[in-house]
């Protein structure tokens, strides 16, 4: 059970939300005010009031920011001051606020309908599930209308920090400050994961008393999983690696941004410039990968291992392909596990080759998913609907028989088809969208490296449940940045005109010549 203080931080956070907001700019406040909530506030610590959803780390961060950016004002500039005669003094300038940016805002129509379908599957599945769930003395009743209007909250708490990134990070310098809080935090954190590799994970439990999740399963190898103040050991590997992945993005662009700048000032200037920031912006890479290792999480390393090449030998706009390869992957995984098509079987033997016991752990998983599919098929259209409903019991005892690590199975098993290719199609869209680009977006360092980051994501919400607020905000930011993308670079590549026979014939004269006079 949470301790006093857990309550007082958890409803503290709107204090410190506030105080982001008039310190930082509104960009970077929301990025921080989103992602600190999510790593430092108390887990399963919330209050449940009737009608509305649960107040917890996830609503209050993501409230807060939302009634920040409706109150913060834009920002002021100078009015413009027409030319004044000689011998007069020109009138006082009084600040404005900035006007209405006129710049191209075009909504993607997937993402929309993919926003139309979340907000409409709970209608349906109230529709398909009246009947109640009977094993033995458990007892599950039906949908109702009253948890339509539930279900429809909390898809609206799970959108929130989706919709204001969408709005609010959509821009190159907000991609920027989103890369590098990553890796900010992902410093801080390291400080406190080298505390619980040597003590085991009890800060949660020293600070709001109670251990978030289960201890015997942070115990790996002889040695602690750290938690800190998120609720699973995995989920703490799992920003690790994406900071690890942020800090790797920002260090390939500063030395991109150098090598263009040393081609317009020369030689000379650039040797004279050592590149500090790239070596810092390295050495918190070195660090951060050094971290990861330590953290025990053997999928997160191995990810890192699989992308890190990948991304070291290849250019930004190459990135596209590494993004949508395993984006398509992880939209058809339920299609590919059903039809027995998914590599499973070679990657369990793999997991055996490295460790007995992480093999047993997978396999495990594996049995339960298998379990879960064949409860999920038969209602693949619109799922069985929350509160358990889509796990196996006995029917017997009413014991339940099932686990659920995984997002996707958890979606799909209590949305379906309709709910899993809502959802998902709505966070492997940005991949899908970025590959059609071209110019400043294909060969952006920054944007094609936030998007392989959301890719890394979604790949772990196969066997993990790592789908967190940070998960929508970097989604939204991407579907943001490609909605405003400018005029000058086009989803697709303007057609190539063919030259006529005169511009052949007769070249343009050369400006200054004398037959130009």
């Amino acid at each position: 059970m949470p301790n006093l203080f857990a309550y007082i931080v958890l409803f503290s956070y709107p204090l410190v939300v506030i105080i982001l907001f008039r310190r930082l700019p509104l960009p970077q406040a929301l990025v921080w005010s989103i992602m600190g909530g999510y790593l430092f506030l108390p887990e399963r610590t919330e209050i449940d009031l009737p009608l509305l959803p649960a107040l917890d780390k996830v609503l209050i961060p993501s409230l807060m920011a939302a009634i920040m950016c409706w109150l913060t004002p834009p920002p002021l500039q100078p009015r413009r001051v027409p030319p004044v005669a000689a011998g007069t003094s020109p009138p006082a300038r009084r600040p404005r606020p900035r006007e209405k940016e006129k710049k191209p805002f075009r909504h993607n129509w997937i993402a929309n309908l993919c926003l139309l379908m979340l907000f409409i599957t709970p209608i349906g599945i109230s529709m398909t599930n009246n009947d109640m769930v009977v094993a033995g003395p458990r007892v599950i009743p039906g949908i109702r209308t009253y948890d339509i209007f539930s279900m429809m909250l909390n898809t609206a708490v799970m959108l929130l920090p989706f919709l204001l990134a969408r709005r609010h990070l959509a821009t190159q310098e907000a991609h920027v400050q989103l890369l590098r809080a990553f890796v900010a935090a992902g410093l801080v954190y390291s400080l406190l994961i080298l505390i619980e590799i040597r003590l085991s994970p009890q800060l949660h439990r020293w600070l709001y008393g109670f251990h978030a999740h289960l201890f015997g399963q942070q115990v790996r190898d002889g040695g602690y999983r750290p938690m800190v103040f998120i609720q699973h050991g995995l989920r703490v590997g799992l920003f690790i690696l994406l900071s690890v992945l942020a800090a790797f993005t920002l260090y390939r662009e500063r030395i991109a941004s150098r090598s263009a700048a040393g081609k317009l000032r020369g030689a000379r200037d650039t040797a004279a410039a050592p590149p500090q920031r790239a070596a810092l912006t390295f050495y918190a890479f070195l660090w951060l990968f050094f971290i990861l290792f330590m953290s025990k999480t053997l999928g997160a390393f191995m990810i890192a291992s699989l992308f890190l090449p990948i991304m070291f030998l290849t250019k930004a706009r190459h990135w596209r392909i590494l993004s949508v390869v395993f984006a398509l992957a992880v939209l058809v995984y339920p299609m590919m596990r059903s039809a027995g098509l998914a590599p499973v079987d070679r990657m369990y033997e793999f997991a055996q080759s490295i460790s007995a016991d992480r093999a047993k752990s997978f396999k495990f998983r594996l049995d339960n998913e298998d379990i879960l599919l064949e409860r999920a098929s038969e209602k693949p259209l619109l799922g069985w609907g929350g509160w358990g409903r889509s796990r196996v019991y006995d029917p017997v005892s009413g014991k339940d028989l099932s686990v659920t690590d995984g997002t996707w199975v958890i979606v799909f098993g209590n949305a379906g088809w309709a709910g899993y290719l809502a959802q998902f199609g709505l966070l492997t869209l940005p991949a899908f969208l970025y590959m059609t680009s071209r110019g400043a977006l294909a060969n952006s360092f920054v944007t094609q490296g936030l998007c392989v980051i959301l890719v890394v994501n979604l790949i772990d919400l196969i066997p993990n449940s790592g789908l967190t607020p940070v998960t929508w905000m970097v989604t939204g930011a991407l579907l943001g940045r490609y909605e405003r993308r400018p005029r000058g670079d086009p989803a697709k590549p303007t057609p190539r005109r063919r030259p006529s026979r005169d511009e052949f014939a007769a070249p343009a004269p050369i400006s200054g010549s004398r037959s130009a006079v």
